[in-house]
């Protein structure tokens, strides 16, 4: 089937089979679209006021809330066969210094902008409309949020930004990333569309005097923090020598953990850790994917399963269908005591996440919400139920099944191909940019 590419502000899917995704409740339905809303889910039948062209019969596609990725460095997107380290890392500290680090510092304005552009349409392509960003340029901090924000509204999805503070680079890059966050969470309007944390980068790369700054800055602007925690055992042993407590103790003590804030991975917190996180209204984002591939271990996952838990892909890509898959292989390996459909649930909390951050609801597919949905093309060889759903999303769908995208009652995908057919001109300049940025990488 095809979707007409007609701009309208009122659209009719009919027969659609809908997912809500805090129930796992499927059904047969049409749903209505107005001005960006969802107006109505119902049977199908009526609507005669919607012209044809505003109707768009999907055939029994599976609907669902657009995903939301609740943790990521899109700065990566352009790291894909980029050259090896000079030094072949031994550990994760080692893998942050001879790559990621050096990544970074290899960034301008032209590579900040592509490579936030090239992750959302990457994004886009695999269901998502929001993305939780954790971003660094060390060499260009100031307006980075502004670059990474226009190539979002370029491609046409939502966006919670920062920027990470660090002191690995002295105390002035410190300084100017702390006032990046400030400019950009000042200025950013309150449509729904962007939203600001204050970033920081972890633990072990912050003075007691910079975790202090963040701190204050998170009470004026009324923002948690988005920093990494415990993604190895190294934040911790560095907290230890530093304080004589653990990271969390160490966060704790410098007022990063409160409502709203947004811990990355917490592998090497302690059942008791994860608790006092929950209950200061922290969230914990789950990256999987990024753990294994850093080899820093398996986060705690029953105890962070029990809380505020959304999850990311740390940048890795913006495949949720792969990280919620590998997710739930990870959790059956370590015979987790969890239900089966508990990575859907994660989902949903990265949805929950952005939608705190953003002041809308998101992830679902009812009235009231902003119309932010995936199609996806998934024609099921066996019976799919409410109680089935699971079984079908972790062994069978995957995002080769996205058919189009959806985010605020606008296409940004339609029919396996971008709206904005010029947005694949910008992948060819992507190329040139990615491979200066790769030359200057070389030399660091």
């Amino acid at each position: 089937m095809s979707i007409e590419p007609q701009k309208a502000e009122t659209w009719l899917l009919e027969n659609v089979v809908t997912v809500d995704f805090p129930t796992l409740s499927v059904s047969n339905a049409s749903v209505r679209i107005e001005n960006g809303v969802i107006a109505e889910v119902a049977n199908a039948g009526g609507h005669e006021d919607v012209p044809r062209s505003q109707r768009v019969n999907c055939h029994g596609m599976l609907l669902l809330p657009a995903l939301v990725v609740g943790h990521t460095h899109l700065y990566s997107a352009l790291a894909p066969g980029m050259p090896p380290a000079k030094r072949q890392p031994e550990n994760f500290v080692q893998i942050l210094e001879e790559i990621w680090w050096k990544l970074d510092l290899a960034l301008d304005d032209e590579g900040v902008y592509y490579s936030a552009l090239v992750g959302a349409i990457r994004a886009a392509q695999c269901g998502v409309g929001t993305l939780v960003d954790h971003h660094a340029s060390p060499n260009a901090i100031a307006g980075s949020l502004d670059l990474v924000r226009n190539a979002l509204a370029r491609v046409g999805l939502r966006g919670v930004l920062c920027y990470e503070v660090t002191d690995r680079n002295g105390k002035d890059g410190a300084r100017a990333g702390l006032e990046e966050n400030a400019r950009f969470i000042r200025n950013c309007p309150q449509d729904g569309r962007f939203s600001g944390l204050v970033g920081a980068h972890a633990s072990f790369t912050l003075s007691d005097e910079t975790l202090g700054a963040l701190a204050d800055l998170a009470d004026e602007t009324r923002r948690g923090v988005h920093i990494h925690c415990a993604e190895a055992n190294s934040d911790n042993e560095d907290s230890l020598r530093r304080c004589g407590k653990r990271v969390l103790g160490r966060l704790m003590e410098a007022r990063i953990v409160r409502p709203g804030t947004v811990l990355g991975h917490c592998t090497h917190l302690m059942p008791e850790e994860v608790e006092v996180a929950y209950d200061h209204g922290c969230w914990i984002a789950h990256n999987c994917r990024s753990n294994m591939n850093n080899a820093v271990g398996y986060a705690p996952i029953e105890s962070l399963a029990r809380g505020r838990l959304a999850l990311g892909t740390d940048g890795i890509d913006h495949d949720l269908f792969a990280e919620s898959r590998t997710a739930f292989f990870r959790m059956r390996e370590a015979r987790a005591r969890l239900p089966f459909h508990a990575p859907l649930h994660w989902l949903t909390g990265a949805s929950q996440l952005a939608s705190e951050n953003l002041g809308i609801p998101l992830g679902r597919v009812a009235k009231g919400y902003p119309a932010d949905l995936l199609l996806l093309d998934y024609v099921p060889a066996t019976p799919l139920t409410s109680s089935n759903f699971a079984g079908h999303w972790f062994f069978a769908i995957n995002a080769q099944h996205v058919h189009s995208l959806m985010v605020g009652g606008k296409w940004i995908l339609r029919n396996r191909e971008l709206s904005d057919t010029t947005l694949q001109e910008e992948l060819e300049r992507a190329r040139i940019v990615a491979q200066r940025m790769w030359q200057r990488f070389e030399t660091l």
